[in-house]
């Protein structure tokens, strides 16, 4: 079954014949390429793959799309919308059965798995011949390092490599691997800059450390900080931005303190740099930090941290927004309104599920790429406050931001596509919402920016 893998150049092939599971993206792709030589009056080759009912054929959309993020959102994505999103005139097609068993198998696959990230690190490891940098899962196309930092019982590469790479020998202390976990999870996705920028300074730097960042910022990024911005980036790197039980864990994560006019760098931090391998970590991370702003998040939206379309939690959200603290979940419900920055996120879950209560099954829903209508939260009337701040938000200099999501059966990730600023039109109906008592408003919204195709018809189509 395994003579033609690998190894074998026979241009004429024209026909490829895969008849069992795929198991993974790289082999997959190898036995693709048996039949991609080009030919003397050959114009194309035929691929017919029998997937079958096997718990990882979601690795075929992967290893054809070559997104090794291995986010569940994306992978969906490409299954719905492969013709659009794969590069030049080549097309790609999954018919109704298969696209139903890969979305099957990606509701029920996990992959911060250990053994699928212990598999990939093992792939990318005997490709170098030594242990991988952060930045080496990116550049050679293994799965995004970020699947690490989201594994409950790891947190961070620094973690992993303890516990699963015997020629690894460096140890932390408890306290400095608290301090990689946190900016590993919180910082290292490169969603903002500042941070990264901050810690940059404070590597090399004692004093004047808001100042220095303000100047770098201007100088490199063109970026002028404002007072809410100041006073976000100074409650995050001082843990009191985080809410709950995040408040306890990252206690020690205190990376700068009042000096004077400005700020120094934090006592605990200042002794932690002085271990070497502390400090090659941290630089390192800050270097993946700011490489993936670069690559991802540098092209923002109007007047904001946020860049159309990337994908952010109600935790970046909260951040980006320069909002004072953090809020659960819970707490913003749909939406939230933040009179500090004048800010009001609404986030939607575009599907809803059968078994969700009567007063939160929302029917929001796209008329086309422009418009959206949707519902306040349950118990509203036109004359409620959150109401009235949307219906008025222009005159009142409130920016609503619209963040959505197909659904929210992605336990890992929890993220939400950014889609931009909205206006109320005017419309505004008050009804009852379906067995129940509560009234609710039924809202009319103009998109600034219309969404783009591909992710309008991924949200909008089952």
């Amino acid at each position: 079954m395994d003579i033609f893998n690998e190894g074998v150049d026979i241009p004429e092939i024209n026909q490829v014949v895969m008849l069992r599971p795929t198991k993974s993206p790289i082999v997959f792709v190898q036995q693709l390429g048996r039949g991609l030589r080009k030919a003397e009056n050959k114009e194309y080759v035929v691929i017919l793959d029998f997937i079958g009912n096997y718990k990882n054929n979601f690795m075929i959309p992967i290893a054809l799309s070559g997104d090794k993020t291995y986010n569940k959102d994306n992978i969906r994505r490409y299954v719905l919308e492969g013709e659009r999103i794969i590069p030049g005139s080549s097309t790609v097609h999954f018919d109704e059965i298969s696209r139903k068993r890969i979305f099957s198998a990606i509701d029920v696959a996990n992959f911060s798995d250990i053994k699928l990230i212990k598999e990939n690190y093992t792939n990318l490891k005997n490709k170098l011949g030594h242990i991988p940098a952060l930045k080496d899962f990116d550049k050679y196309g293994e799965m995004d390092v970020l699947r690490i930092f989201d594994n409950k019982s790891l947190g961070s590469y620094y973690k992993f490599l303890v516990k699963y790479e015997k020629d690894y020998t460096v140890r932390l202390s408890k306290r400095e691997e608290k301090v990689i976990e946190f900016v590993s999870k919180k910082l290292a996705s490169g969603k903002r800059v500042y941070e990264l920028e901050l810690l940059s300074r404070l590597i090399t730097m004692q004093n004047g450390l808001m100042r220095e960042l303000e100047k770098r910022l201007s100088d490199k990024y063109d970026i002028s900080l404002s007072e809410n911005e100041k006073e976000n980036i100074i409650k995050v790197m001082t843990n009191e931005f985080s809410s709950g039980p995040a408040k306890k864990t990252y206690e020690d994560c205190v990376f700068i303190e009042p000096q004077k006019d400005d700020y120094g760098v934090a006592k605990q931090i200042d002794q932690m740099l002085r271990n070497p391998d502390f400090q090659n970590m941290l630089e390192e991370l800050v270097e993946f930090g700011i490489y993936r702003y670069q690559q991802y998040y540098s092209e923002c939206y109007e007047d904001t941290s946020l860049v159309l379309y990337q994908k952010y939690t109600y935790e970046d959200v909260c951040r980006l927004l320069n909002w004072e603290n953090n809020e659960v979940p819970l707490n913003i419900g749909g939406y939230k309104y933040d009179k500090r920055t004048n800010t009001f996120p609404v986030f939607i879950n575009y599907d809803k599920s059968d078994d969700i209560q009567d007063t939160i099954k929302y029917e929001d829903h796209f008329v086309n790429e422009s418009l959206l209508i949707a519902i306040s939260k349950a118990g509203r009337t036109v004359e409620s406050e959150d109401v009235q701040n949307f219906l008025k938000a222009e005159e009142r200099g409130i920016k609503v931001e619209l963040f959505v999501r197909k659904n929210k059966d992605n336990k890992i990730s929890k993220e939400f596509y950014y889609l931009g600023r909205m206006k109320a039109t005017g419309h505004a109906e008050e009804f009852i919402m379906n067995n129940t008592d509560k009234t609710a408003v039924e809202i009319e919204w103009m998109l600034d920016t219309p969404v783009r195709e591909d992710i309008y018809e991924y949200i909008v189509n089952n």
